[in-house]
């Protein structure tokens, strides 16, 4: 019977809808992991820029001939500028964590509708199948 031939078609067709938003999915959650580790991994260098140029600074001071004033003045500077970091951190932080869960919203809304449309071809299927083996 064509019809069953038909709706056989479409539940493939679903199906592989159904599989390519599951990958989409993945790959989209993947990427947004990776962007949020890259924004890990640059504040941690940053981080400890930040302390080697403090350390130094505070070893530099202590020598005799330094301005100690305008040292205190570059690490106040450097003290600043790991507040901001760490202020762009968090708001970059912030950001990736809306990305991820707008992706998972709409990636459970998707799933949630293909999963449906295909539960109604499932019975569709069973109830044309009922009726092929009553004709019989």
């Amino acid at each position: 019977m064509d019809n069953i031939d038909e709706i056989q078609a479409k539940i493939r067709k679903q199906e592989e809808e159904l599989w390519d938003l599951e990958d989409d999915y993945k790959a989209a959650k993947k990427e947004i992991e990776e962007t949020y580790w890259k924004l890990e991994d640059n504040k941690r260098h940053l981080t400890r820029l930040y302390e080697e140029f403090e350390e130094a600074t505070y070893h530099f001071s202590r020598q005799d001939y330094v301005d100690k004033e305008e040292c205190r003045k570059f690490i106040n500077l450097l003290n600043t500028y790991a507040s901001e970091t760490d202020r762009e951190y968090r708001r970059q932080c912030a950001k990736i964590e809306e990305k991820d869960e707008k992706l998972t919203n709409q990636y459970r809304k998707d799933r949630k509708q293909l999963e449906d449309e295909l539960e109604k071809s499932y019975q569709l299927r069973r109830k044309l199948d009922e009726e092929e083996g009553g004709n019989k």
